[in-house]
């Protein structure tokens, strides 16, 4: 069990720091039924994994250790660094949610991986991530004939063909 401690007199970085552990509680209890929620405690901050329970679905973690946060999704492909602010928290849990939604697509190449979340508004956020020297060579055209990994096949057809 998370405990979250009374923000008083706190300065800007820890209080980010209360907003994006209170968002971590708030979704292991609200998530339980649908995901795998695991807070771990570190020197000055802490990780968050969410495993969606759905069968292909996409992970998602971020850790926050008081000066920014930093969200991946999938393999190596979805990688987002926030500030700690109201904002960036609540950027945060518009990409965890729609994550575990199933509103996640991930297409794989050889050493790369993109990934395109569909927000709660209908915004594609789209990072791509590379692994290693040979994830930097250049590959034409890859996402056309990479593998994709979509939870919700309707998912592919809002998120467009261009992925």
């Amino acid at each position: 069990m998370v405990g979250i401690q009374d923000g008083g007199g706190e300065d800007a970085s820890t209080s980010g720091l209360a907003r994006s552990r209170g968002l971590a509680v708030a979704l292991a209890v609200e998530l339980s039924d649908a995901a795998w929620v695991l807070v771990d405690d570190a020197e000055g901050g802490f990780v968050v994994d969410v495993v969606p329970r759905r069968v292909g679905a996409r992970r998602v973690s971020w850790g926050d250790f008081g000066v920014g946060i930093v969200v991946q999704v999938g393999d190596f492909g979805g990688r987002w660094e926030l500030g700690g602010d109201e904002e960036d928290v609540a950027y945060l849990e518009d990409i965890v949610r729609s994550v575990v939604a199933g509103r996640v697509v991930e297409i794989f190449g050889v050493r790369r991986s993109r990934v395109v979340v569909i927000l709660a508004d209908g915004t594609r956020e789209v990072e791509t991530g590379y692994e290693g020297p040979a994830g930097c060579l250049p590959m034409p055209l890859w996402p056309r004939w990479s593998r994709r990994n979509a939870v919700n096949l309707a998912c592919l057809a809002w998120s467009g063909s261009t992925v």
